[in-house]
């Protein structure tokens, strides 16, 4: 039988996810000169990309899964980066 991810890394994607979806309708409803909503949007990806790789490092998981929640981490992120261009920040954190 195949084991579940921890409850915990489930409650901590749900959690991040929304946030994640909150945020991105707040960016999209903001003026796009507003630093404030593309940076809780730019945290936002980093804490779902965080969540995703919560799950990818739960060996419960099977490997596929793992392997999809890894990628997933990776795209999450890369939109965090995105965001975070575009709000101007240079360091890397939100």
């Amino acid at each position: 039988m195949v084991g579940r991810p921890s409850r915990e890394a489930v409650a901590r994607w749900n959690t991040a996810y929304a946030e994640q979806t909150t945020a991105l309708f707040a960016a999209m409803r903001s003026d796009p000169s507003d630093l404030a909503a593309v940076r809780r949007l730019a945290r936002a990806y980093h804490l779902v990309a965080e969540a995703w790789r919560m799950l990818s490092a739960d060996f419960a998981a099977p490997m596929w899964a793992r392997h999809a929640a890894s990628v997933a981490a990776e795209e999450f992120e890369r939109r965090a980066r995105m965001e975070r261009l575009r709000a101007g920040l240079n360091d890397g954190k939100t």
